[in-house]
């Protein structure tokens, strides 16, 4: 883990405990503990300090590796902390220099510890890490290669699941699954910005069919799936996509890999 001297870091805690969302002393106190330096860093780049970001979040990227086994039934785990770094690393990467294979490279540890990683997350950070690398791709004009790989997602899920199961079944919970639903998101937005806006009104219907619902969220997506005009109908999918009706991973579950 790389050095960072007592004032400099001094100086990033103060802009972490004081600013207009004051973070606890006790959760950003510990220089020599990458965890800390990792909510450092993201509150950092929260409030805009985005060098300061990416001199503490370097700190220790490319030194640490999380333990698989931290699963705290309250709170983030090291898993959690530690992609939401990459995540944030990748975002400062791409704001700065749109440098797409630099910005995919960090996405992807990320993706692959979201993908390993076997016990809940308290974020939505799964889905969000591979829907922001498909957006990614196609913003820097790699468009064919990002929808190829949002179908080979869908095709891939859809045959061999990795969705959470709860300890109890529970219907709200059983088809949930973000790496299909944020896949069908991407093409359902691509194909809308194509004008093809039915054909994107029929994506999202079938995504909804993996995104954890409460009795308000089935209201919302009925109500979407009945509108017939495609138009309305996109503008009724944009208001539900604007809601995360309830947590995408249900608590307590067992293993993913169970």
């Amino acid at each position: 883990m790389k050095d960072i001297d007592n004032q400099e870091w001094k100086g990033y805690v103060t802009q972490c405990i004081s600013g207009k969302w004051p973070v606890p002393p006790s959760f950003v106190s510990d220089k020599n503990n990458w965890v800390c330096r990792a909510i450092v860093g993201r509150v950092l780049y929260f409030i805009k300090d985005t060098e300061g970001a990416m001199r503490v979040l370097s700190t220790f990227i490319n030194d640490v590796t999380p333990d698989m086994d931290d699963h705290p039934d309250q709170g983030m785990c090291e898993a959690e902390h530690f992609v939401l770094s990459l995540r944030d690393i990748a975002e400062i990467i791409w704001k700065l220099t749109k440098n797409c294979d630099a910005t995919v490279q960090y996405l992807d540890r990320a993706f692959a510890i979201c993908r390993e990683f076997p016990y809940r997350f308290h974020t939505e950070a799964r889905g969000d890490i591979w829907y922001r690398r498909l957006n990614v791709l196609a913003e820097s004009g790699k468009l064919e290669q990002a929808v190829a790989d949002a179908e080979e997602m869908v095709k891939k899920e859809k045959k061999e699941s990795h969705t959470p199961k709860p300890i109890i079944p529970d219907p709200l919970y059983d088809a949930v699954n973000p790496y299909i639903f944020y896949s069908l998101r991407f093409l359902a937005e691509h194909k809308h910005k194509e004008g093809k806006t039915a054909e994107a009104c029929k994506l999202l219907a079938e995504a909804y069919d993996y995104f954890p619902l409460s009795a308000a969220g089935v209201r919302d997506v009925n109500k979407a799936k009945a509108t017939e005009d495609p138009e309305e109908q996109y503008k009724a999918w944009e208001f539900c996509l604007s809601l995360q009706y309830l947590p995408w991973e249900k608590q307590p579950i067992v293993k993913l890999r169970d």
